[in-house]
């Protein structure tokens, strides 16, 4: 098959328009994750491919990990996140305040965390 430079033409066209989408579906998913409301007690927890220290949270009572919860507690500070912890990060924020429960079984705020370092 002989590539003539509209076949080239078409593939790069076609390249072009995939990389676009891709960002504009991720620049969707931050401004969703910005403009979300999160509540919720972390029941599990795994690490995510965007580099070292940033985890994922599962909440008590969802099925699956929540795509709108990543946070950043770098490579030294991998407690600052445990389960059993509870998260709260209001509306257009960027803050996850973390409370986690002392041996009364009360709440008391621990941290804020964000979702970049």
């Amino acid at each position: 098959m002989e590539l003539s430079k509209r076949n080239i033409l078409l593939f790069f066209i076609l390249l072009f328009v995939i990389i676009i989408a891709f960002f504009i579906a991720k620049h969707n998913q931050a401004k969703k994750a910005y403009s979300s409301e999160l509540n919720g007690k972390v029941e599990s927890l795994r690490f995510i491919g965007r580099g070292e220290g940033y985890l994922q949270v599962k909440f008590a009572g969802e099925k699956e990990f929540n795509s709108l919860c990543i946070i950043y507690v770098g490579s030294e500070n991998k407690d600052d996140l445990k389960i059993g912890d509870s998260i709260h990060k209001a509306k257009n924020s960027e803050d996850y305040h973390i409370y986690r429960q002392n041996s009364s079984g009360n709440y008391n705020f621990f941290k804020i965390l964000k979702n970049k370092p």
